[in-house]
């Protein structure tokens, strides 16, 4: 399936996705290019390579000329200045490239078809917006560190080679074998910190357990103890994982670091001893490699760092290629939506779809015997009526809410508005004829979306729900959600009244109410959304109301058994209520 592909790294997906794809990403996506961060970086690494040349120019002179100190001193002081320009325009650029990661994750995530969000690994996904763009973000001031001192390096290694040869081929061997070492340990250090960042991702999954099931949790000890060796179990993989990566990491900086010391030892010994190099000049010539080892050290201690970006860089790509796989073809319209329309007649038509646990990763996928098909559904609906839906768990019915809302697309048959098929192009129209409070809902703290006409009618529904006195409207969100679940599903009907959508989709929504709210419920607020020339769509198991309704539906094993009609009953309710 689409949504457990995941974009698992193969050894194909590591060839593609190295250093280049991440230093490609830093340049071309990274904002590098809009930024003067690059200029100060080449600015401060000439001036440095001037205060090394002015520095040996002064040392080898036989008297101190005025005009060499004051090239020194212009140089020490350029250096200082582009240097911190450098940094502050690369901590600008860290905070433009975090922003810009997490606002087209989340954009991405928003634009995502709803059944696939449905069957996302969440902790994969916090781990990923987090973590992962921290890494991938901090890669820049690292690429940007590593360019001015590899310039550095650059401008040096011939001026080495123009004052002895010997000393340059051996700086040129040093930096060549750090380089190898590098780059033969940063294969098992990429896998290891690859695998460590899955298993952050079910960290982060066991601690969405403890937040969401803390009541559960207390009822039993062994359930907690059972959580917390699952917490623990990975957290302990998770360190050993980035010791290991870490481990490797560090053996390709010694290994530079070794080369580095080497090429010191030979300058100071070998180039006397073998090569007959005068005092003079190994002295500038170790000037030279000692003021470039701060920059050599730069290099490569940040090759780790750029190989746990580049691993990030993979995991956010495979995140964001299955979020454009899955993306609504509509999802890319932009300006403020439309008033939903009327509408005359809804209707399904032989639509189905199909059930299966997701396999886990690497698994097969579900047997056909452990699949559950919902459908053929055939389904006529109008304004103005109040259809109830019943029937036991799993039969079906939130599959049914799902299909006929737009949240899931059927796997066969079609929907129609008015005569027309619902398509990709018209779903979001289409969805905006609904308001809903799913049976496993989420209140937002915020009125997103409601314009200021439309809040002004949650006040009074608040009152008509009994909830005035415990929560207020403060600029346009909730004073508290402190609330019982009954109370929080009452405040999201509250926020479906004030939307005035032409159909509301209420899933089990008395099944958290007392007997006196169960009653207005029934008696008072279905009838007049009825009235109203509202389609409420309910979900009930209150056999004693079911005579409250125009259409009763019965679900059994993801088919509609029947569909019994009771005209005006409803209607008849809100005219008694309006009477009395």
């Amino acid at each position: 399936m689409a949504g457990h592909n995941d974009s698992e790294t193969s050894g194909s997906d590591q060839g593609n996705s190295g250093l280049g794809s991440l230093f490609a990403f830093l340049i071309r996506d990274g904002n590098l290019m809009r930024s003067p961060v690059l200029a100060y970086a080449v600015l401060a690494s000439v001036t440095r390579s001037g205060m090394i040349y002015a520095i040996n120019t002064l040392a080898g002179a036989a008297a101190i000329a005025t005009g060499d100190v004051l090239l020194l001193l212009a140089a020490i002081a350029s250096t200082l200045t582009f240097s911190h320009l450098a940094r502050v325009a690369s901590f600008r650029l860290v905070e433009t490239t975090k922003r810009r990661l997490r606002t087209e994750l989340s954009r991405r995530l928003l634009d995502a078809r709803a059944d696939f969000l449905s069957r996302r690994d969440h902790g994969k996904v916090y781990s990923i917006v987090t973590h992962e763009v921290n890494q991938i973000s901090y890669a820049s001031v690292n690429f940007i560190q590593s360019l001015e001192a590899a310039l550095v390096i650059a401008f040096c290694i011939p001026y080495i080679f123009y004052l002895s040869w010997p000393s340059g081929v051996a700086t040129l061997g040093a930096v060549v074998i750090g380089a190898i070492g590098y780059l033969l340990a940063q294969t098992p250090a990429q896998a290891s910190a690859e695998r460590a960042s899955r298993t952050e991702w079910t960290f982060f999954d066991r601690v969405n357990d403890v937040l969401r099931g803390y009541k559960e949790l207390r009822l039993r000890r062994a359930r907690r103890d059972g959580l917390q060796a699952d917490i623990v179990d990975a957290a302990s993989r998770e360190r050993e994982l980035k010791v290991t990566a870490e481990r490797f990491f560090s053996l390709g900086q010694t290994v530079a670091q070794g080369a580095m010391m080497g090429l010191l030892c030979l300058i100071v010994v070998g180039l006397p001893l073998f090569a007959g190099t005068p005092t003079e000049t190994v002295l500038q010539v170790l000037t030279v490699v000692l003021l470039t080892y701060g920059p050599v050290e730069t290099v490569m201690g940040n090759l780790a760092s750029f190989s746990r970006a580049a691993v990030a860089r993979r995991l956010i790509a495979g995140l964001e290629k299955d979020l454009i796989a899955e993306a609504e073809t509509d999802a890319a319209t932009t300006g403020p939506a439309a008033p939903p329309a009327r509408f005359s007649r809804i209707e399904l038509r032989g639509v189905t779809a199909t059930l299966s646990e997701a396999p886990p990763e690497g698994a097969t996928a579900p047997a056909d015997d452990e699949r559950f098909t919902v459908g053929p559904l055939d389904l006529v609906l109008e304004p103005g009526e109040v259809v109830f839906i019943s029937g036991g768990n799993g039969a079906g019915k939130s599959t049914l809410i799902s299909l006929l809302t737009g949240l899931r697309r059927p796997e066969g048959g079609e929907i129609l508005r008015d005569g027309q098929p619902v398509t990709p192009a018209n779903l979001q129209d289409y969805r905006d004829l609904f308001s809903a409070v799913f049976s496993e809902f989420h209140l937002f703290s915020r009125l997103y979306g409601l314009d200021e006409a439309e809040q002004t009618k949650v006040p009074p529904h608040l009152a008509e729900l009994d909830l005035a006195h415990r929560v207020r409207i403060e600029n346009g969100a909730f004073s508290t959600l402190a609330l019982s679940t009954g109370q929080k599903r009452r405040l999201a009907l509250s926020v479906a009244l004030a939307e005035a959508r032409p159909i509301i989709v209420l899933d089990e929504f008395a099944a958290d109410q007392d007997p006196v709210r169960r009653k207005l419920f029934y008696d008072v607020l279905v009838p007049q959304m009825a009235r109203d020339g509202h389609l409420v769509i309910a979900v009930t198991h209150d056999e004693h109301c079911f005579d409250k309704c125009d259409r009763l539906i019965r679900m059994e094993a993801g088919r509609i058994l029947a569909d019994t009609r009771q005209p005006g009953a409803a209607h008849a309710m809100a005219d008694a209520a309006s009477g009395a």
